[in-house]
């Protein structure tokens, strides 16, 4: 059987893992919370239009061009749509190609 001293040992191990669970538990509130706050999403939004203007112009002309195309048309709505994605396809190509560029000597 086991000696007191492996008995210890698993006794120890098992308070540390416990400790640990409660530990991840209590974060994984603390994110969830976190992620529900209207005040991170807008955070949040605020700084991605912060790090990345162009894009974030870019996107609200299409929306723009879109939402026009749309109010003419109404039919074209999802004409419209596809146009859209294969603009953020070609515009995806472009970057990582220029990306790449970057990259190499």
């Amino acid at each position: 059987m086991f000696q007191r001293k492996e008995l210890e040992q698993l006794r120890l191990k098992k308070e540390q893992l416990l400790f640990q669970s409660n530990a991840h538990r209590l974060q994984l509130q603390s994110d969830w919370q976190r992620l529900q706050s209207p005040e991170l999403w807008l955070d949040e939004s605020l700084g991605l239009a912060r790090r990345h203007p162009l894009w974030i112009a870019g996107l609200a002309a299409a929306a723009g061009a879109l939402a026009v195309k749309t109010l003419r048309q109404p039919r074209t709505l999802m004409a419209g749509i596809g146009q859209l994605g294969e603009l953020a396809s070609v515009a995806f190509s472009v970057w990582r190609l220029l990306r790449r560029k970057r990259r190499e000597p």
